[in-house]
């Protein structure tokens, strides 16, 4: 029980976590033979373990703690991100792990754990053993890649209910995309929810400085959907961006 105890703590865990209570890789190993030999701990995959609750058996940790131990720069992004912050539209069962150590998809208990490439190291913050992008940096990467924010209807229906945003984080953050479109992706939602955002005018127009003077689809899913040209971003973005917007472009 005192073993228990200890590894409790952890709640998702690798050898090495037990190692580093025992002082001792084979004792550590014996403890967890142990543990999954009574039930006390599941295997999530090689070398990724969970506490279980003891008198039900059931898993302790939620799946972003799990996705957050997948590997030491492991992080939860774009829709999972979402999800994590209460903005979601739809729940999925599966959740995007950012890390630059690849791992393979792996199912554990009916969520799928999707590995996503990561480029950026900024806009990470830690919540108890949640490692997650921060809402800016949420924002920004779920705009530059819909489809895994879901797709254009999922985003605005997600964006919707976004809350304040900070416009300096949003600024110092654009520079590592270095995107002219994606300023104007950027730009475009700030000034459509520009009240509920609480972003100043001054951010929505350094976006605009940026942009290209030409026109660009405002991804590949818009061209299949009834759309809209937006003038002052140079965007043709799907209608349903522009009727959720309270008529700001009609």
């Amino acid at each position: 029980m005192k073993r228990y105890e200890k590894i409790l703590t952890l709640k998702v865990f690798n050898v090495e976590d037990v190692y580093n209570l025992t002082g001792n890789i084979n004792t550590a190993k014996s403890i967890i033979r142990d543990l999954l030999l009574f039930k006390y701990i599941k295997r999530v995959k090689h070398n990724l373990y969970v506490v279980c609750d003891i008198e039900f058996k059931n898993t302790i940790p939620d799946q972003y703690m799990i996705a957050s131990k997948i590997k030491d720069d492991a992080y939860i992004s774009y829709h999972s991100a979402l999800e994590y912050y209460g903005v979601k539209n739809q729940v999925f069962y599966e959740v995007y792990v950012s890390t630059k150590k690849r791992f393979t998809n792996f199912e554990f208990e009916g969520i799928s754990y999707k590995y996503i490439n990561s480029k950026n190291d900024f806009g990470i913050l830690e919540d108890g053993k949640v490692r997650i992008t921060d809402r800016e940096r949420t924002f920004i990467d779920c705009i530059d890649k819909t489809e895994l924010a879901g797709g254009n209807e999922e985003l605005i229906m997600c964006l919707e209910l976004f809350g304040k945003l900070k416009g300096d984080k949003i600024l110092e953050y654009m520079k590592y995309y270095n995107s002219s479109k994606l300023y104007a992706k950027v730009g475009f939602f700030l000034e459509l929810y520009k009240e509920r955002y609480g972003v100043e005018q001054k951010v929505i127009n350094k976006c605009r400085k940026k942009c290209e003077n030409k026109r660009l689809y405002f991804n590949e899913e818009t061209k299949r959907m009834k759309s809209k040209y937006i003038k002052e971003w140079n965007l043709i973005v799907p209608k349903i961006f522009t009727n959720k917007g309270r008529g700001l472009y009609w």
